[in-house]
């Protein structure tokens, strides 16, 4: 059953959720397959934590956060309540150090190579950065402690496998965001389409008649699908059984685009974007879809399910998180859906991004840090966050998330997902732009689909396999 996104009642909670863009986990029913890096994670062999686990007053824990959460009340009152609990349970405090998805890595890269006294004793990354951290030493092994996180057996898979490496925990589950189709729904009723397409023949052709009813619109845009959004790309690729990389039995990585499937999805996503987008976004990323779409010159748009919401109110001033509201021209008139696939029964995949909580390794107050990490991710958090509409870290709260912030379709999609590879090195092939510039020379034509999927996999290959 398909419910209507209420949009975000303050941009401040819009701000909350954009963590989920980068910056997407599975169920039995429509799940995709993936690699993982050891499977079930037990305390087998894991070391202890170090530091005093109460009594510690006079101990402050450095807690670096990203600052989405900073101007909104809602989510600084479950910070706030997890620190209240902790400091009366412990005896210590937190003091947290506020970064932003622009600086962070950079900020913890500095950290871990200075004096053990500047580095934080949490940190949060994205789940797609994760594995960098995790893998190669930086983040402590949590393993010995995995049992008292609550909903550790249901933890999101698209946030747990990151943090796992040969049945070792290295980092926990926060919270989670993911993408959908995003659409007009007076359009699409203008168009003489009375019901949600839910296979890709009835999509493209639901596009084909909301095309045509807009042609006398010089500005409009059928589907605005920017060239180099690959998150978008990558359900294309993932629905059609394909992927980004795996890993062989040699233990080394290898690009896989080149497979006849991950071409399949290329391909299918390619004759999208020439048909349907506009040769302005060809080269664009998906930081401005919103602002197009608020135009009211957009049918459709593939991004985070949070701009659902936030497309329809803006503030007055978009530098000022706290400036009046304003409607824009799509009030009213904005749903979600899956994107759909080759049948009804099984929509395109979605992206699943979020976030995790690790502990570095050089953190004197290791066992501190958990029962702090305990507290802020626990069931009640978890509720509190999906108020606020975060999706939960785990299945079990994400079925009881459903209501005015979260739809029962996004809940779905948050289920039955696909997750980038879970390679130590894979934040090095987000950072240099290999995907980005893969799909930017197909949407301009500098190069075929397959030999820009070459491309790609000769460069994600030497990435993935760098000491």
């Amino acid at each position: 059953m398909q419910r209507k996104l209420i949009a975000l009642t303050s941009a401040a909670a819009a701000v909350a959720l954009m963590a989920s863009a980068c910056s997407s986990s599975k169920s039995d029913k429509g799940a995709t397959t993936q690699p993982t890096q050891g499977g079930s994670v037990t305390a087998t062999n894991a070391p202890a934590l170090t530091g005093a686990k109460d009594n510690a007053a006079g101990t402050t824990l450095n807690v670096w956060l990203v600052s989405d959460p900073k101007d909104n009340a809602q989510w600084m009152s479950i910070i706030n309540t997890a620190t209240d609990q902790f400091k009366a349970k412990t005896g210590a405090d937190i003091k947290i150090n506020w970064q932003t998805w622009g600086n962070h890595l950079t900020n913890l890269d500095a950290a871990l190579s200075g004096s053990a006294a500047d580095v934080p004793d949490v940190i949060e990354v994205g789940n797609t950065e994760a594995a960098k951290y995790a893998f190669n030493g930086a983040f402590a092994d949590v393993s010995s402690v995995k049992s008292t996180f609550d909903n550790n057996d249901s933890w999101l898979d698209g946030l747990a496998a990151p943090c796992t490496q040969d049945g070792h925990l290295y980092c926990i589950p926060y919270y989670a965001g993911t993408r959908t189709l995003i659409y007009r729904t007076d359009l699409l009723k203008d168009a003489g389409v009375t019901a949600v397409p839910k296979t890709w023949a009835d999509f493209t052709a639901a596009l084909d008649k909301v095309k045509t009813a807009n042609a006398s619109n010089a500005n409009f845009v059928t589907y605005n699908a920017p060239g180099k959004n690959w998150y978008q790309a990558g359900s294309f690729v993932y629905g059609q059984g394909g992927s980004f990389a795996l890993k062989g039995s040699d233990g080394k990585w290898k690009g896989n685009l080149e497979d006849p499937k991950s071409i399949a999805g290329l391909q299918q996503w390619s004759d999208l974007v020439s048909k349907y987008s506009t040769a302005a976004s060809h080269s664009k990323d998906e930081s401005d879809e919103d602002t197009l779409f608020e135009t009211g010159n957009v049918f459709a748009e593939y991004d985070s399910a949070w701009h659902a919401g936030a497309v329809q109110s803006v503030h007055q001033n978009p530098n000022d998180t706290k400036s009046p509201m304003l409607d824009t021209k799509v009030k009213g008139k904005v749903d979600t859906a899956p994107l759909p696939g080759a049948t009804a029964d099984k929509p395109s995949p979605a992206f699943l991004g979020g976030s995790v909580l690790g502990i570095t390794q050089k953190s004197k107050n290791q066992n501190l840090a958990a029962e702090w990490i305990q507290l802020y991710t626990n069931a009640a958090s978890n509720a509190a966050e999906g108020a606020l509409g975060n999706l939960p870290n785990n299945k079990a709260d994400l079925a009881k998330a459903v209501g005015p912030a979260i739809s029962q379709q996004v809940a779905d999609q948050a289920a039955s997902s696909w997750f980038t590879p879970v390679a130590p090195n894979w934040a090095d092939v987000e950072s240099s732009n290999v995907l980005q510039n893969m799909l930017e020379s197909i949407a301009t034509g500098k190069a075929t689909v397959a030999d820009a999927a070459k491309t790609a996999d000769e460069k994600i290959t030497e990435l993935l396999n760098k000491s």
